[in-house]
């Protein structure tokens, strides 16, 4: 629908023009680059920068058949069957080393499988979110040592938050996990803030 809007929007931009007999290049240019800004922004902004949980749970169910979108609210919530439907469209739709390794450890995580990460971590290509889940695996492995030295390399304070939680649910602190878990939360935004909010919301009521 979104794009539905935007192509009116620009037909009725094309008829304003010709209409006043603008034909000026750089005008033409402007005004379509300010049509798709005052379009994609909100979206941006949501899956970026929002911080209102309630708008962005709305946002991921308006965007349902949206597989990128809809993986997100499906890992929140627990929804096992979608989680392994979405995985699978999104694998067969992106050919891409790198994005095929997030997808696969993503769903690795979700579902605790984690001897998938070790042979994926490799194709990751951002190097914040490699050395996110190489610490990941030394915690499963137990090294806690060598975890922490990878956790203190990590600039992202939303990731080394998050590390810390699994670190401390590892040595059963689960207090000082529930705090980790908060902070989390609180630096980051958009859809990865939602996924850490609803995901630290069922772990630590059960």
């Amino acid at each position: 629908m979104r794009y539905v809007n935007t192509f009116v929007i620009s037909l009725i931009s094309f008829f304003v023009l010709d209409f006043f007999q603008v034909d000026n290049v750089f005008i033409v240019g402007t005004v379509m680059v300010l049509i798709l800004v005052g379009v994609m922004l909100p979206l941006l902004y949501t899956v970026i920068l929002e911080t209102d949980i309630d708008k962005i749970e709305k946002f991921l169910l308006k965007n349902k058949r949206n597989p990128n979108f809809y993986i997100v609210y499906a890992m929140a919530n627990r929804l096992d069957e979608d989680v392994r439907d979405l995985t699978e469209k999104l694998l067969k739709k992106y050919k891409s080393p790198s994005r095929q390794a997030h997808y696969k450890i993503a769903e690795a995580l979700y579902f605790k499988n984690f001897s998938v990460i070790p042979s994926q971590v490799e194709q990751i290509k951002n190097p914040s979110y490699q050395s996110y889940y190489q610490a990941i695996i030394l915690l499963e492995d137990g090294d806690i040592n060598e975890a922490n030295n990878a956790i203190e390399k990590i600039s992202s304070e939303w990731m080394k938050n998050a590390l810390l939680v699994e670190r401390e649910k590892k040595l059963n602190n689960l207090l000082d996990a529930k705090s980790y878990a908060e902070k989390a939360i609180l630096h980051s935004k958009g859809l990865q803030r939602y996924l850490l909010h609803k995901t630290y919301e069922i772990e630590f009521s059960e």
